[in-house]
């Protein structure tokens, strides 16, 4: 078969000196076959959208027949006939994450929460974006394909197991065809942290105006005040996250919460590693527009 995607476990991942658990193989294979099933939404249909699943009537496309396992600490083999543009597609988003996370330092990543402050002064001092004016204007800071993090998002979940195991060695081989070469990435416990920290890091992007209707709003839990509701946006009908700074901010949208009669706001679009997706993704709400 043309397609081969190989894993190999080592270190601490291994017992017995030729096996793995069931949950590292489970977590492993399940993320990795979500980043084919991402891969193959992307070149299937030019681009894929948050929460997007694929069909069933698309499962034969991203099928991988798995071989045997073999010695050599714990390698396994997932082999296909029809899935090379997968594996490509798969090789070319994961290219620059792994590189930054494997490099001396990695890369420096910033969380959101002091950019609020500033993207809150901005919409009282700049002209505004509608909704309608994103996928014509676009953020400078917004230079990778959606696609490219949601692949990312799903190759971090197969490096969960290595969360795990500070002496935990996974190294993944990707080669899309016969005459292809084959692409090698190690991680051990540190690039894997590295690698998450980057495809998980999140900018603020320019003030948008939203119009639509409140249809949740949940206050976390006693540990994590991670304040955050579900809005239904008028444009598209989508329903996408909204995260909220603090118990203020939250308070303000309460009396919106269970109208029928949309109304607008003020929010940043939440850029995940350099991409956004204009038709579901997160937003930071940041007032109520009252113009």
């Amino acid at each position: 078969m043309s397609a081969i995607i190989q894993l190999t476990f080592d270190g601490s991942l291994v017992r017995n000196r030729h096996e793995v658990t069931m949950r590292d193989l489970a977590q492993t294979m399940a993320g990795l076959q979500a980043a084919a099933d991402r891969a193959c939404l992307d070149v299937v249909h030019g681009n894929v959208w948050k929460h997007q699943r694929l069909p069933r009537d698309l499962y034969p496309l991203s099928e991988f027949i798995v071989g045997d396992s073999r010695e050599g600490s714990y390698i396994i083999e997932f082999l296909s006939e029809q899935a090379g543009f997968i594996v490509d597609r798969m090789k070319r988003a994961i290219a620059d994450p792994y590189a930054d996370a494997v490099a001396e330092g990695g890369k420096e990543v910033f969380a959101i929460g002091h950019q609020i402050a500033g993207r809150k002064d901005a919409a009282d001092m700049q002209q505004l974006l509608r909704y309608e004016d994103l996928a014509e204007i676009r953020d400078a800071a917004i230079t990778r394909s959606y696609g490219d993090r949601s692949i990312n998002k799903e190759f971090g979940q197969m490096l969960n197991p290595l969360a795990r195991e500070q002496d935990g060695y996974l190294k993944l081989v990707m080669k899309s065809g016969d005459d292809d070469i084959a692409e090698t990435y190690e991680f051990n416990n540190d690039s894997a942290k590295q690698f998450k920290r980057i495809i998980g890091s999140r900018k603020l992007s320019h003030p948008v105006i939203y119009e639509g209707i409140i249809r949740e709003l949940d206050r976390g839990n006693a540990k994590a005040k991670k304040f955050k509701g579900k809005f239904i946006n008028e444009s598209n009908k989508k329903t996408i996250v909204i995260h909220i700074e603090g118990r203020e901010d939250f308070s303000t949208l309460i009396p919106y919460l269970d109208r029928d009669e949309p109304f607008k706001i003020i929010a940043s679009p939440i850029i995940e590693f350099d991409s956004f997706d204009p038709t579901g993704g997160d937003i930071q709400f940041l007032k109520i527009y009252h113009g």
